[in-house]
């Protein structure tokens, strides 16, 4: 899942507007995604909520709005978090998001020649 965190004003009121906006994404690119948005507390008048996203979810809106790659971001899901935000400002709507965490795939690693790597010799002849 991705998972991006969230803050804004009186979140009882907001996330009915939230999930609406997310289910006419939905409708965009004709899926039904396993989203999911749930308040995390409040704070100084603030409160604080993260929304759950399916990547195949995320996949999909690439290919409708291909305009979420011109974002900046090293990563799709920094460039969909962006987009988002985009998206939900030109509705005169004010949250404030962020990537909060990315699924990653577990590598084994990988080992290095150790006839490659540079010797003391090699050195001496750039000095």
């Amino acid at each position: 899942m991705i998972v991006i965190s969230g803050s804004c004003i009186k979140f009882d009121k907001e996330r009915e507007t939230i999930m609406d906006y997310i289910g006419e994404l939905e409708w965009g690119v004709h899926t039904k995604n396993n989203f999911e948005c749930s308040s995390n507390g409040s704070a100084l008048g603030w409160d604080f909520f993260q929304l759950y996203f399916d990547p195949e979810f995320v996949e999909r809106l690439l290919e409708v709005h291909p305009d979420i790659r011109k974002e900046e971001g090293n990563m799709v899901e920094q460039q969909f978090v962006l987009w988002i935000s985009k998206q939900l400002k030109k509705r005169n709507l004010e949250y404030y998001l962020k990537l909060s965490d990315v699924p990653y795939d577990h590598t084994q690693g990988f080992r290095l020649d150790p006839e490659n790597y540079r010797d003391d010799s090699e050195l001496e002849k750039l000095r």
